[in-house]
């Protein structure tokens, strides 16, 4: 993950985190006005965009995912104590699928490998929809503004099925042009500015791992069907904010640790 701090040593990729930023918010403002749960989320057919962008952008898109939704939770009124947690999640959201995608596949075009890539894909929008469910709903959680269960499970599923319509064809239609023309990330940045990747086989396991232990932990947490004692000591059977928050805090650790390996 070395190319996101080295990244803004090279103009053209922070002018690709403005260009991330704009699309996200242009596309996500039309339809703040239809809220799911007041003030936390909304349906995203914008969700398709960090996708996208995080193959042609890598790193920019990261970047310009978190700024992008903080831009539109404060143009959208939306602004508020979540979206620090929205900035990590949709940050998170943006800087999966490439990273993921290069420990499988290093620099191979989508699509390369025939249908075997494309499940690939799907594979790698579901665990990314799955951190950005888990870190916004224990988030929210944490904050007292909505229930895991409730709010998790909305923004994975509304992500997923968004990404999974919208980002897979875009992606088969633009990527290669975007490559042709020679622009796309790692062919304007040095090697040596990005990171070695050591570790991403281990990662390629302990990232999805982790985000399908933490999506059900979560809901069971938070629908008082599990008890949070395995989390946080202190916690043990009690429900609510108080053990989600504390039930998943080694499982939100757990997934950065797992990133800072990719």
């Amino acid at each position: 993950m070395r190319e996101l701090l080295s990244m803004w040593k090279n103009t053209r990729m922070v002018v690709m985190v403005a260009v991330s930023a704009a699309c996200y918010v242009a596309v996500l403002l039309p339809f703040k006005i239809a809220v799911i749960i007041p003030g936390l989320t909304e349906i995203r057919p914008g969700a398709a965009v960090p996708i996208l962008l995080s193959f042609i952008f890598g790193p920019a898109a990261a970047w310009g995912s978190g700024f992008g939704n903080v831009i539109a939770d404060i143009l959208g009124g939306m602004f508020g104590p979540g979206s620090l947690f929205g900035f990590v999640g949709n940050f998170l959201y943006g800087f999966l699928p490439y990273t993921l995608w290069r420990a499988w596949r290093g620099r191979a075009r989508p699509g390369q490998a025939g249908v075997a890539d494309w499940f690939f894909l799907g594979f790698i929008i579901m665990v990314s929809s799955m951190a950005i469910g888990v870190v916004i709903g224990w988030g929210a959680d944490l904050l007292g503004l909505a229930p895991f269960a409730a709010l998790g499970n909305i923004i994975f599923l509304n992500n997923l099925l968004t990404s999974l319509i919208l980002a897979l064809p875009l992606i088969a239609l633009i990527y290669p042009r975007v490559e042709k023309a020679g622009l796309a990330w790692h062919e304007l940045m040095d090697e040596s500015d990005i990171g070695s990747g050591k570790f991403r086989k281990i990662a390629l396991v302990l990232v999805p791992a982790t985000c399908l232990a933490a999506m059900i932990a979560g809901n069971l947490i938070s629908l008082g069907l599990l008890d949070a004692q395995f989390g946080a000591s202190g916690f043990g059977g009690e429900s609510g904010h108080i053990a989600v928050s504390g039930g998943l805090a080694p499982f939100i650790l757990l997934l950065l640790a797992g990133c800072c390996l990719l």
